[in-house]
C-alpha cells in the first residue's frame, strides 16, 4: 500500500521583516502565533501553520519549503523508505529533532519538500 501525506502541514516563508510580515499575516488575515523556534515564528490559521523566517527572501539563503503532516513519527520512516524506493534522493533524514520527526527531498523542480510530524504539545491552546 503506498502512503498518502495527510495534508499540508506548514508553509515556511523568508521574510525581510519579521515583524512587519507578523503583523500583515496576523491583522490582514487572522493568523495566531502558535510558537516560535530559532528565528521562525510559528502562526496558525486552522489547522495549518505558516512560519515565518528572517532572511533574504529569493536570496536561496532562507528555509522555505512545503511541509506535508503525517500522525506518527514512524510515518517519517516508512516515507523516508517509499521515497527512495521511489528514486526520490533524500536531502536531509529521517530525524528527531526538538519539535518532532522529519525528512526532506526536492520535488523535480528543486522546491524543498518535508514530511514532518509535529509534537503536538507544542501547539497553545
Amino acid at each position: 500500500m503506498r502512503l498518502r501525506v495527510a495534508g499540508l502541514q506548514h508553509l515556511n516563508l523568508t521574510v525581510g521583516d519579521l515583524d512587519r510580515a507578523l503583523e500583515f499575516y496576523r491583522e490582514a488575515l487572522g493568523f495566531e502565533t502558535a510558537f516560535s523556534k530559532g528565528s521562525t515564528v510559528w502562526l496558525s490559521a486552522g489547522g495549518d501553520l505558516l512560519g515565518l523566517s528572517r532572511g533574504e527572501p529569493g536570496s536561496g539563503q532562507g528555509f522555505e519549503h512545503f511541509g506535508f503532516r503525517v500522525d506518527r513519527p514512524e510515518r517519517v520512516d516508512a516515507w523516508a523508505e517509499q521515497l527512495r524506493d521511489g528514486g526520490v534522493a533524500l536531502e536531509k533524514g529521517p530525524y528527531d529533532r526538538s519539535d518532532g520527526r522529519s525528512v526532506y527531498f526536492r520535488d523535480p523542480d528543486g522546491h524543498l519538500l518535508e514530511i514532518f510530524y509535529l509534537d503536538p504539545s507544542l501547539m497553545r491552546d
